[in-house]
């Protein structure tokens, strides 16, 4: 056996994850520390897992996320060898891990060799030099990479804001307003954003983050020039009553005034209680706050909430967009969509340009402003107060 193994160690004791981590070094081999089942199973979606080392038992609300877990590890890598952890053994236990798939259930504490064993690993340690004939893995590292929890990440000051420019399509293409786009700072283990907001949305905190990420935001637009709007992702879950006190307040520290403020109601979730929120967009409008609809066509519309969203925005997704020149089905979705925003009287932003050809099937459709790569990548704000407030040609 020479395949290098990643080993995956998923327990919210610290003190027992670090010991295993030093237990387990064996030339070529890569440990992956989890604190909790949801970072575990990013990790288990992006990298080679061979073996899961997993508690049975977590601080959540279930209590044997541990055991329940062994399935989904099965579903996605049915060849990875499990074994189980408990401080509270018991036959019945043992026999729920079996049938769920696990090799053992092993009682804490227990020996490094007991945990090898169990895995089927303690043939290829140190002084074992069989099972790698070959000799290609003794000169290779042991590597432990350990994921940052939710609440480091956030604790942590781990999200960066980058803010891409959204302009006129017209000759000048001058700027008229920024989105910001939530980053993770440094090399984050699970990912990017995209696998940071999927972690909390399976934590249960997506509502949390995104009302962080909007106040890290507000705060950090503000060098930009004042004359740009200032267009912020906000998930319907985060449409809640803390969310007025929280723009405000990042609003007032950033030096931002609220009517510069674009609320992108995004299509990644639906609102729960829809006649919840209308009063909240009241309040919120009555503010001088605005909305837009968010990768309108990609996933849940909220075209039924029209007169109480009253958006001044209809966001095209970026699908339709890219290249939309050598595409006559989305060339027609395009003509619809601006068709539908002119009736709403709502602005249309296409989304995805990446060339100049696009720009000009767009402006050619009667999109009123663009976003995209050809007129410029997300940056700090501090890159956008040192160019002039229009695109160069």
């Amino acid at each position: 056996m020479s395949e290098r193994e990643t080993i995956l160690i998923a327990d919210d004791n610290d003190s027992v994850t670090s010991a295993l981590s030093m237990l387990l070094d064996r030339p070529g081999r890569t440990s992956i520390i989890c604190s909790d089942i949801e970072s575990a199973e990013l990790m288990l979606a992006r990298e080679p897992v061979t073996h899961v080392v997993t508690d049975v038992q977590f601080s959540g609300a279930f209590g044997f996320e541990g055991l329940h877990f062994l399935d989904r590890i099965h579903a996605r890598r049915p060849e990875c060898r499990i074994v189980l952890m408990t401080g509270q053994p018991s036959d019945a236990l043992r026999a729920a891990a079996l049938d769920h798939g696990a090799l053992a259930l092993l009682s804490k504490p227990f020996t490094i060799d007991e945990l090898e064993s169990s895995l089927g690993t303690l043939r290829c340690g140190a002084g074992f030099p069989a099972c790698d004939p070959e000799g290609r893995l003794e000169n290779l590292p042991y590597t432990v990479v350990r994921v940052a929890s939710f609440h480091e990440l956030i604790a942590g000051d781990a999200l960066r804001i980058a803010f891409q420019p959204i302009v006129e399509i017209t000759d000048a293409g001058e700027i008229m307003a920024f989105e910001a786009l939530t980053r993770v700072r440094g090399d984050w283990a699970g990912g990017g954003p995209a696998e940071l907001f999927e972690y909390a949305a399976r934590l249960g905190r997506l509502r949390e983050l995104n009302l962080h990420a909007l106040a890290r935001a507000i705060e950090a637009a503000t060098s930009l020039p004042e004359s740009s709007s200032i267009f912020l992702n906000v998930d319907p879950l985060a449409f809640c009553a803390e969310l007025p006190r929280i723009l405000e307040g990042a609003a007032a520290r950033a030096g931002v005034a609220l009517t510069r403020l674009v609320l992108e109601v995004t299509e990644r979730s639906d609102f729960d209680d829809a006649q919840r929120v209308i009063p909240l967009f009241q309040a919120l409008r009555a503010k001088g706050i605005r909305f837009a609809l968010d990768d309108h066509g990609s996933a849940y519309s909220h075209l039924a909430l029209m007169d109480e969203i009253r958006p001044s925005f209809i966001k095209i997704s970026n699908t339709f967009g890219t290249k939309l020149e050598d595409d006559d089905t989305h060339r027609r979705i395009v003509a619809h969509m601006a068709s539908l925003s002119r009736d709403f009287g709502c602005k249309t932003v296409l989304e995805g340009i990446e060339s100049e050809e696009t720009a000009i099937a767009a402006q050619r459709l009667g999109i009123d402003f663009a976003q995209g790569f050809h007129f410029g990548r997300p940056h700090v704000a501090a890159h956008w107060t040192a160019v002039p407030e229009e695109i160069a040609s």
